[in-house]
């Protein structure tokens, strides 16, 4: 019920924000930069606080930052500081999540990595392909015999 009520109310908030900032597009366009790159914030933060990328595709946000630098340069060309300011934000937000699911998906060595310690007298051979069976003197078979 709660996830309903936040999908309305966002909806409920677009809407309203459309109809009354309509007569100044640059500033509905500025209020939907800053709120798109919010939403950004949110999810840095929240993969800073769960410290879980496994969910997150690298080639998306790859191709995200890709996208959004052009945006940004896009806007320093045409003079457009909204475009500029709310775009190169996003991408520094992308490649720090790019950065983040490397860090956190980075192979780790193992912590459970048993280390041989050499001491006097007992010899330590970790690495024995096959047993075999000991081979005795000639001299004790015949004695056996």
């Amino acid at each position: 019920m709660k996830n309903l009520l936040i999908v309305a109310a966002t909806v409920a908030l677009a809407l309203l924000s459309i109809y009354f900032l309509s007569p100044w597009p640059v500033w509905l366009g500025t209020l939907a930069a800053w709120v798109t790159t919010g939403s950004f914030c949110l999810q840095v933060l929240h993969i800073v606080k769960n410290k879980d990328t496994s969910g997150l595709s690298l080639g998306m946000w790859a191709a995200l930052f890709f996208g959004v630098s052009c945006w940004t340069w896009y806007g320093h060309r045409m003079n457009d500081v909204p475009v500029m300011a709310a775009n190169g934000i996003t991408s520094l937000l992308a490649l720090t999540v790019i950065m983040l699911k490397l860090w956190h998906e980075r192979p780790l060595p193992n912590p459970n990595r048993r280390r041989l310690v050499r001491m006097p007298g007992v010899i330590l051979n970790p690495r024995i392909r096959r047993l075999r069976p000991m081979k005795t003197a000639p001299a004790q078979e015949k004695e056996v015999s």
